[in-house]
């Protein structure tokens, strides 16, 4: 059995957590303009260039992952050449 502490908790919940990641809210944002706006993919991008990061990594929490592939596109068409860029699947905290 997992101890809690003070700071955290053993982490049992969020992964034996359910979750609903059906469309509700922004991806149901009519034009690409719209979601591109929604979500700042224009600033985003720019600024993963002019930091020069090369792996970036976006993390979403679980009720935003229906939108994760189509941020990804966007940004991803967007970045430099040799610029890695991931979704992690294995979201570790919950909106409470």
């Amino acid at each position: 059995m997992a101890e809690n502490t003070a700071f955290s908790s053993s982490g049992e919940d969020v992964i034996a957590r359910s979750i609903d990641v059906a469309p509700d809210g922004p991806s149901n944002v009519r034009s690409e303009e719209d979601f591109a706006n929604y979500y700042d993919i224009e600033r985003t991008a720019s600024e993963i260039n002019k930091g020069d990061y090369k792996r970036i990594a976006l993390q979403f929490p679980d009720e935003l992952l229906h939108d994760s592939v189509p941020i990804f596109r966007a940004i991803k068409r967007r970045l430099d050449e040799g610029r890695e860029l991931y979704v992690l699947a294995d979201t570790s905290y919950a909106v409470a």
